[in-house]
């Protein structure tokens, strides 16, 4: 897949839907025993007056006629699954990919089908710049009072160098279903009309094989609570030409359906490219080694050395005054899994050969956190991690 200066690599299994799936059809031909109307083997069979008389039947007795395999409903058959879909969206619909086999591939196909449009609309703004390899839907849960959901279109491009030494910009505008749509009064407007909300997402593009060097944050202080312990990284993310990056287009969550008609693309925003820095580094001066910093503070530190032999501590310096902050220099070294960065940072962390190319996801522009993913780094590959401790309570 790609153009051939890209190194190899395959962007299609990702993710365990896009697995289950490669694997289900392996197993069977499911898409075959879906249900659907029997045109193709009446054109073959019978002459043009017969044809025409059948679809006469068929618009009256259509259920009598479409035949599908076991497991499959008549409501499953091509033409009204979309509906269908589009009215179990969200918990119900995951809840039908849990059926069985037969129901996880035709769900699944169909809503590549609904989002069609999405993938069209990226490639018509972005091709020369972003080549979309592939696409794919996602769901995960959100971790709220009540149990939830989010689906997302996950969209996967390879960098090319059109923008080499520039921080990039891609967005869209989207509205929701309910309330959100033009009335019939104002639908030829609907195209000027400007779109309720947006999304937008930046990354930095580097020359191709380029080490790559960004912040990662860890706040452990006692008095915030914070309930995730996830690590915040940060929102820009450097990119390589070669690399793909991953951009999740939110079609579902608390706020309700969003409503693919609307969703449209903005022409693509080019930047200088600046220095990334973690905002800590606004607040803190002047840096001491542990022994010097060890003696005026009453915090139990130690040099967060817990990522080896696949992240080598470089160096580790300490600052603050009621909470200690450590920025530590990792770089990336032996190839493989992070055993511990699950544990310590709240994500997965993947170290890969020099050449390769890797997949990156993006952030949306003003999120600390948005989805939880495996973050992939290259030999050389530098990281700053900062860790906030203290707020002793009394």
């Amino acid at each position: 897949m790609g153009a051939a200066t890209s190194a190899p690599i395959d962007v299609r299994v990702t993710d365990r839907k896009s697995l289950t799936k490669e694997l289900c059809l392996r197993r069977k031909d499911y898409e075959s025993m879906q249900h659907r109307y029997a045109v193709e083997e009446l054109i073959q069979k019978q002459p043009t007056s017969r044809i025409q008389a059948w679809l006469q039947q068929a618009a009256v007795k259509g259920p009598e006629i479409c035949k599908g395999g076991e497991n499959s409903q008549v409501f499953m058959e091509a033409g009204v699954l979309p509906l269908v879909t589009s009215f179990l969206f969200g918990g119900a619909l995951i809840r039908c990919f849990e059926v069985c086999p037969l129901w996880f591939v035709v769900y699944y196909k169909t809503l590549d089908q609904i989002f069609s449009k999405i993938d069209q609309g990226f490639k018509q703004y972005y091709g020369q710049s972003l080549h979309l390899e592939y696409a794919r839907t996602d769901w995960s849960p959100v971790h709220v009072a009540e149990a939830g959901i989010r689906i997302d279109r996950i969209l996967i491009a390879r960098v090319t160098s059109n923008h080499v030494n520039h921080c990039t910009k891609v967005s869209y505008g989207y509205g929701y279903k309910s309330g959100q749509l033009a009335t019939n009064d104002d639908s030829n407007n609907k195209d000027q009309k400007e779109d309720p909300y947006e999304c937008s997402f930046k990354f930095d593009t580097l020359a191709k094989g380029r080490s790559r060097s960004f912040w990662i944050h860890k706040d452990i202080c006692r008095f915030h609570g914070d309930e995730t312990r996830v690590a915040a990284t940060q929102n820009i993310t450097p990119v390589c030409v070669n690399d793909r990056i991953e951009i999740a287009v939110n079609l579902f969550n608390a706020m309700g359906l969003v409503d693919v008609d609307q969703v449209r693309w903005r022409p693509l925003e080019i930047f200088p490219i600046q220095v990334r820095e973690c905002p800590i580094e606004q607040e803190l001066f002047d840096w001491y080694d542990l022994d010097s910093f060890q003696s005026q503070s009453v915090e139990r530190l130690q040099i967060p050395d817990f990522f080896s032999p696949q992240l080598m501590h470089v160096s580790t310096e300490y600052a603050g005054i009621d909470v200690a902050v450590s920025r530590t220099r990792l770089r990336a070294e032996a190839q493989g899994v992070v055993p511990q960065a699950d544990r310590i940072l709240g994500s997965r962390f993947e170290v890969l050969p020099r050449s390769s190319p890797i997949i990156l996801p993006l952030k949306r522009v003003g999120l600390l956190h948005d989805r939880f993913t495996k973050i992939q780094l290259r030999q050389g590959d530098a990281i700053h991690l900062y860790i906030s401790q203290g707020g002793k309570m009394t």
